[in-house]
């Protein structure tokens, strides 16, 4: 497949695209010119030690679209669905809902939580990993949902999040999009003030002392995330020879270059 390509990538709260894959997408928007769009499917309404369900909703809400904004997204959908509550919602009202997004942008490729990774905690991540596989496997078929208001489209390829190294095959060179990752990434004030508070929690549970974590000022979650974020790529990138790394199960959906031997489909980055 040659040309420009439209990216979808689904994923339950705000702010997982930018852990696991804001390098990647930044190259896609930069270097490759291609359209990247987000849906993300719940709330983050239960994102914070701090705020009030309605007051971080809507902080959440504003801090995504900024975020897509740092990285050239064309859009930022987003759902509204309870944060830690997708697995109340039938499966096949989500698998509507994405596949209705890939015909209505006509996407190529489809970047999500992996559907078959061993060990996810997170109900949400399993919940939209495995809706966004089958919306993306039958998108073309004009007898699933074919109430649609845009016509069946098949997609092509997939990157599945690979947040432990059991299925990582895929790894992507971030080193010129590593900054502009780290400033996505915290524009979610919120959820980065969350992580840090969640890291100092543990900290007190196990009865450590961790000096990072100590004596922070009203910016101090700042520094701590943009360091950490910057380790893991790095270590990330040691597995591949590169600088700084995001890694990716990759998949091609379509059956034609199974089938037929072709080559038709060609992976952005080298496998």
């Amino acid at each position: 497949m040659n040309g420009r390509k439209t990216v979808l990538v689904v994923v339950a709260h705000a702010d997982d695209m930018e852990f696991l894959a804001a390098g990647t997408v930044a190259r896609f928007v930069q270097e490759k010119g291609y359209d990247v769009y987000e849906y993300i499917l719940t709330d983050n309404g239960k994102g914070s030690y701090r705020l009030q369900p309605e007051e971080l909703v809507a902080t959440s809400a504003r801090e995504a679209v900024e975020a897509g904004h740092v990285l050239g997204l064309r859009e930022v959908r987003l759902e509204g669905y309870a944060d830690g509550n997708l697995n109340e919602v039938h499966p096949v009202t989500l698998r509507d809902k994405i596949m209705a997004m890939i015909r209505e942008i006509k996407a190529d490729i489809v970047m999500s939580w992996d559907p078959f990774a061993p060990y996810e905690d997170h109900p949400d991540h399993r919940m939209v990993a495995m809706a966004t596989l089958d919306a993306a496997s039958f998108s073309g078929n004009p007898l699933f949902h074919p109430e649609h208001t845009h016509p069946p489209h098949p997609v092509t390829e997939a990157y599945w999040f690979a947040k432990h190294p059991w299925n990582a095959e895929l790894f992507v060179d971030i080193a010129t999009t590593i900054d502009k990752k780290i400033e996505a990434l915290l524009t979610h004030d919120c959820q980065m003030i969350l992580t840090v508070d969640m890291l100092v929690q543990e900290a007190k549970a196990l009865g450590v002392e961790v000096p990072a974590l100590e004596n922070l000022d009203a910016e101090g979650h700042r520094a701590v995330i943009a360091a950490g974020v910057r380790a893991y790529c790095e270590t990330t990138g040691l597995k591949a020879g590169m600088n700084y790394a995001e890694q990716f199960r990759y998949e091609k959906l379509g059956m034609l270059d199974k089938l037929l031997g072709t080559s038709f489909v060609i992976p952005d980055f080298p496998l």
